[in-house]
């Protein structure tokens, strides 16, 4: 256990086994794409690195970077970008890689076939690395809350023994009807 928020479980973080190229287009701006994945460094998280611009700046994929969620992700560090890049980072989440470095030579991650599932492929493909930093975990002991009144936008998270999650979206839209889902 470390401190009050965060906690170790007995695995270890881990990485890609190997580079992994796509090339492929991004939604956004039409541009021709090309990505690769490369292993990362024990707690380093996930970078995303533009070799198109000069100095070849990274961008680390945190939450105070994230400028926008509108239609797709976008990371701002610096003031240089990376957007749609939500498909690729829920493909990281649910292998459990813990570290990469995304390689891109354009503004935005190539959206693919608009899913996970080519990520995820190649991933697998590639084979995972188990490095010797532990994997830390954050732990909720009390109710947490986040409201944006301005976009209605409302976020509750409970303390409980596993993980679960209920989304109700609500765009009051006559075309798209309310969407709720469950997953635990």
């Amino acid at each position: 256990m470390i401190g009050s928020k965060y906690y170790i479980m007995s695995e270890k973080q881990r990485t890609v086994a190997k580079n992994i190229q796509l090339k492929g287009k991004g939604l956004h701006t039409g541009a021709d794409v090309e990505m690769t994945i490369k292993p990362g460094s024990e707690n380093s998280g996930y970078h995303f690195q533009r070799v198109d611009l000069e100095g070849q700046p990274v961008i680390r994929a945190i939450a105070d970077n994230v400028t926008t969620t509108e239609r797709g992700t976008t990371l701002v560090e610096k003031g240089v970008s990376v957007s749609t890049i939500e498909h690729l980072l829920a493909a990281f989440s649910g292998l459990g890689i813990d570290n990469a470095l995304v390689e891109l030579n354009g503004p935005e991650v190539p959206i693919l076939d608009g899913s996970s599932r080519i990520f995820v492929e190649e991933i697998r493909k590639a084979g995972y690395a188990e490095q010797n930093a532990d994997r830390y975990y954050y732990r909720i002991r009390e109710k947490m809350e986040y409201r944006d009144e301005e976009n209605g936008i409302e976020l509750i998270a409970y303390p409980d023994e596993s993980f679960s999650i209920d989304v109700h979206i609500d765009f009051n839209s006559k075309i798209l009807d309310n969407q709720f889902a469950s997953y635990t």
